[in-house]
C-alpha cells in the first residue's frame, strides 16, 4: 500500500503550482526513511513529528529568509505551500514527510494531526498513507478529510473478500461525507469489476494495480535494471517513443493512471488516501 501511495505521488500530474507531496501518517509506523536511508536525527525539523507540531500552530505566513531563497531559485515558496517545510525531497524530486519507525512515537503524531489537519490540505495535492483505520481512530478522522480515497485490496485471498464485504457500510459512509471512493484490485483478480463493485456497496473499480516488483523496488530506492527478457523488451520498446519513460513497469503505468483520474475528481482539499479492507470487520486500512 505504502509503495502505491508513493507512485501515485511520484506520477501525479504536476505543474509548477503543483508540488504533490506524499504524508506517511501511519500510526503503525513508516518505511519510507528506511527505503531510503533517511536519519530523522538529521533534520528533526523535517518530518511526521514536525509536522504535528507545527499544526497546533496557526499557519505562517510571512515567508523566511530560507523561503525567499527557495523562490529566488524558481522553486514553490515553501511560505505558500507549508507542507513542504516538513517534507524531505527523494532522488528523483519526490517529497515526502516520513514517520518515524517507532509506532508509539508515529501514532502519537498522527493523533495531533487528526485534530488539526489545516496543513494537510496547505498543499496543491497530498497523498496520504494513514495505515489501518480503526473506525474512532485518528487514521480514519484523516480518511473523511480527504476528497479521494482509494481501496486497495487482493481478492485472491479469501479472508480479504470478507474483509472488504464486511467493510463495506464504513466505506459507503465515507462516501455519505463527501469523499470520492474507490478500489483498486491487486494481482490476478478472478473478478470482473462488476462482482467486485456488488462485494463493496456498489463502490467502483477504478484501477487494476499488477503484481510488479521492478516497480516496488522503484519506489523503495532499490531499483536494477530489468533481468526477465519480457522487462527488458518492455523497457526498450517505451524508450524508443520516450528515454525518460518507466512506463514500461506496470506499477508506475497503473499508477500514473489512477493519479490522473483522481486528479480530475480531487479538489481542494487533504488529497487522496489509498485504503485496504481491515483484517477484524470492524476495521479499514489504508495507505
Amino acid at each position: 500500500m505504502t509503495s502505491l501511495a508513493t507512485a501515485l505521488a511520484a506520477c501525479w500530474p504536476s505543474t509548477p503550482l503543483t508540488v504533490p507531496v506524499m504524508v506517511e501518517a501511519d500510526a503503525s509506523g513508516g518505511d519510507v526513511a528506511a527505503w531510503h536511508s533517511i536519519d530523522p536525527d538529521q533534520n528533526p525539523d523535517a518530518g511526521l513529528v514536525s509536522l504535528a507540531a507545527a499544526s497546533r500552530a496557526p499557519l505562517q505566513t510571512t515567508m523566511t529568509p530560507q523561503d525567499r531563497t527557495q523562490g529566488d531559485a524558481g522553486e514553490t515558496p515553501s511560505a505558500f505551500t507549508p507542507l513542504l517545510r516538513h517534507a524531505t525531497e527523494l532522488p528523483g524530486g519526490l517529497r515526502v514527510v516520513v514517520a518515524p519507525a517507532d509506532p508509539l512515537e508515529a501514532g502519537r503524531a498522527v493523533d495531533v494531526i487528526a485534530q488539526t489537519p489545516t496543513l494537510l490540505s496547505s498543499g496543491r495535492v497530498t497523498i496520504v498513507d494513514v495505515g489501518r483505520a480503526v473506525p474512532g481512530s485518528a487514521g480514519a478522522a484523516l480518511l473523511r478529510h480527504a476528497d479521494v480515497a482509494v481501496v486497495l485490496t487482493d481478492l485472491n485471498d479469501v479472508g480479504q473478500a470478507q474483509r472488504l464485504r464486511a467493510c463495506a457500510p464504513v466505506l459507503a459512509s465515507l462516501r455519505q461525507d463527501g469523499v470520492r471512493i474507490g478500489i483498486a484490485v491487486t494481482g490476478s483478480c478472478p473478478h470482473n469489476d462488476a462482482e467486485v463493485s456488488q462485494v463493496a456497496a456498489q463502490i467502483p473499480v477504478w484501477s487494476r494495480v499488477p503484481w510488479d516488483e521492478s516497480g516496488a523496488a522503484l519506489v523503495r530506492g532499490q531499483h536494477r535494471p530489468a533481468a526477465r527478457m519480457r522487462d527488458r523488451l518492455a523497457a526498450w520498446w517505451a524508450r524508443r517513443g520516450d528515454p525518460e519513460s518507466l512506463e514500461w513497469m506496470p506499477l508506475i503505468k497503473a499508477a500514473k493512471a489512477l493519479s490522473e483520474l483522481c486528479d480530475d475528481f480531487s479538489g481542494v482539499g487533504v488529497g487522496t488516501s489509498v485504503a485496504r479492507p481491515a483484517r477484524r470487520p470492524q476495521e479499514v486500512e489504508a495507505a
